[in-house]
């Protein structure tokens, strides 16, 4: 299933996830405030492919910091978790902090979890260089022991049961969870103006996760899922997933070999083993606003390069992608293509696998193979060809392994969609 992504870059999305049993309590998950710390959007991005709330409600924001997550900088625009005590309208961010303001303060969310990726190890005493008091690595933060009044305000004792979840689970002693009390109210100034905070000072109970940045991606996304499922026992959310939490499973989920990425519905690219470059790419538009993008995974995007558009998986760059602006046809139609001598129905924009050959059956479309060209026919149609591997010049493949092509059908003047042809080995 594809999920239609905000083409706005300056925007998140927001995931509700109710159960079949609405009950309390109902709370809210964010990752990516900070573009630089991957591991808590990679974790929410999986948690929405592989959770299944059972009891209560829990609604995420897996890519608050949109923008600058796809840039992997730390805050575009200044520190984003800086900017919850007052911020001026005439902040390129004012408008997503008033959404987020206006969610944490819905009448539904009792409780908000929020995720970063912090250096070194924090211990309450020095030990050393990246194990001391100076260090925000795998602990649970509070702002404060208690919050009066709050229907879930017993911060410590909440902290309390993560710590001893995610260690019953550590890899290593030295990953070993510990509790920061930032004692917010009382002596960080810098705090005041975080997101946990202005959730405590308008009586929501609120908790910060960290883990380390000296922890390998598929680590630290593993140590953040431990700390999501401790926060939802805690609070009495039941959920189920649907596979054995390691930091290997966390790998291949990382590295989907079945992510898909959809460019208008007329087109679906595989999301790994791009080459780094695709030259005339039919688009509909330069302007990465007016390309409407679906994907598998919330952390895809797009952002303009030049005269190019790079095509983002979170920080990873996917491909770059050089626009062909053409004017698209608004649905997909179908084709008939001969599939190792079988006929099959296939809907333009979609991915087909080939163990010898294809050939598609002429329509009232043009095709276009890239990287194909019958001797003295350049320019045509390339429909009716029997077409194996070996007649495909493979730098015109997209992908690295050289055994993934497209077939591009046009419509008179306009694209009218494409189909990505997969060699199997």
């Amino acid at each position: 299933m594809c999920l239609l992504l905000s083409a706005n870059i300056l925007d998140f999305d927001l995931v509700k996830m109710p159960s079949q049993k609405e009950d309390s309590p109902r709370v809210l998950l964010i990752g990516g405030i900070q573009g630089d710390e991957p591991g808590g959007f990679n974790a929410l991005n999986l948690f929405l492919q592989h959770y299944k709330i059972l009891k209560g409600e829990v609604w995420v924001i897996p890519n608050l910091n949109r923008h600058s997550i796809l840039r992997n900088h730390r805050g575009i625009y200044g520190d984003m978790n800086r900017k919850f005590k007052t911020l001026s309208k005439n902040d390129p961010e004012y408008s997503i902090i008033e959404r987020l303001k206006s969610i944490v303060l819905h009448d539904k969310i009792d409780f908000i979890f929020h995720l970063h990726d912090g250096s070194g190890f924090y211990r309450e005493t020095y030990i050393s260089k990246e194990l001391n008091p100076s260090r925000w690595g795998n602990c649970s933060i509070i702002d404060q022991e208690k919050l009066k009044g709050a229907k879930y305000g017993n911060l410590l004792e909440y902290s309390q049961s993560i710590v001893k979840y995610v260690n019953a689970s550590a890899l290593k002693d030295l990953h070993l969870y510990h509790i920061r009390n930032t004692h917010t109210a009382k002596e960080d100034k810098e705090m005041e103006k975080s997101l946990t905070f202005f959730a405590v000072r308008n009586q929501k109970g609120a908790l910060a996760n960290e883990a380390s940045k000296n922890l390998p991606l598929n680590e630290r996304v593993y140590y953040h899922l431990l700390a999501v499922e401790g926060i939802l026992k805690t609070l009495g959310v039941e959920f189920k997933r649907d596979f054995k939490l390691t930091p290997r499973k966390i790998l291949e989920f990382i590295n989907d070999s079945e992510a898909v990425v959809q460019i208008t519905p007329l087109i679906t690219l595989p999301v790994m083993g791009l080459k780094k470059s695709i030259a005339f790419f039919p688009l509909p538009s330069k302007e990465i606003a007016q390309i409407p993008l679906s994907s598998t995974h919330y952390i895809m995007g797009l952002l303009p390069k030049n005269q190019d558009i790079v095509l983002k998986y979170g920080n990873k760059i996917v491909t770059q992608l050089s626009p062909f602006v053409i004017e698209f046809e608004k649905s997909a139609q179908k084709v008939q293509i001969q599939v190792d001598h079988r006929v099959e129905e296939v809907r333009l924009g979609s991915i087909i696998k080939v163990k010898k050959s294809f050939k598609v059956l002429p329509s009232n479309l043009r095709v276009n193979v890239i990287g194909f060209t019958p001797k003295g026919r350049a320019g045509v149609s390339e429909a009716n060809y029997e077409i194996s591997l070996a007649n495909l010049i493979k730098k015109y493949s997209i992908d690295t392994k050289e055994r993934q092509y497209r077939i591009e059908f046009y419509n008179g003047r306009k694209f009218a969609g494409m189909i990505i042809v997969e060699f199997e080995k």
